[in-house]
């Protein structure tokens, strides 16, 4: 990581702790010509509109006295939502039991239960059986949403 994006992620991080929400995922790119930085925040039990405008606020603060990103950009922070991406390895963690989908980089797609995360895997309840899946040929993966049927 060099040293603007290590410098980005301490102050995303502080900023977010100091609104007492986690930052779930983040990423400086750019949109046409402009910069955009997107911070997804959550925390137990989910985040609400005001959880996103007070750690906008404090992380803006910090991006405003430290200037660590060159030119304008846009700052935008939100919750990964009920669908959210799965990012990390404590991302595929934390939705064990989920149903999800996951594309695969050699082609194809699966939607099922994740049944397990290995060291260098994760595991798919299919209805034909499970399919391990190694992390470097996830091309991505979301939450599915499931109705409650209580």
């Amino acid at each position: 990581m060099d040293r603007v994006l290590k410098e980005l992620d301490a102050l995303v991080h502080r900023g977010a702790a100091l609104a007492q929400v986690e930052v779930y995922h983040w990423e400086l790119r750019r949109e046409g010509s402009q910069k955009r930085l997107a911070v997804q925040v959550d925390r137990p039990g989910g985040v609400t509109l005001e959880d996103c405008v007070r750690a906008s606020r404090a992380i803006d603060a910090l991006l405003e006295e430290s200037d660590p990103v060159s030119g304008s950009y846009v700052l935008e922070v939100s919750s990964p939502g009920v669908e959210r991406r799965l990012w990390e390895p404590r991302h595929y963690a934390q939705a064990v039991g989920k149903l999800v989908h996951v594309r695969i980089k050699s082609g194809g797609s699966h939607r099922g239960r994740l049944l397990r995360v290995e060291a260098d895997a994760i595991v798919l309840g299919l209805a034909e059986g499970e399919l391990v899946v190694p992390f470097p040929e996830v091309a991505g993966a979301h939450l599915v949403f499931e109705q409650d049927s209580r």
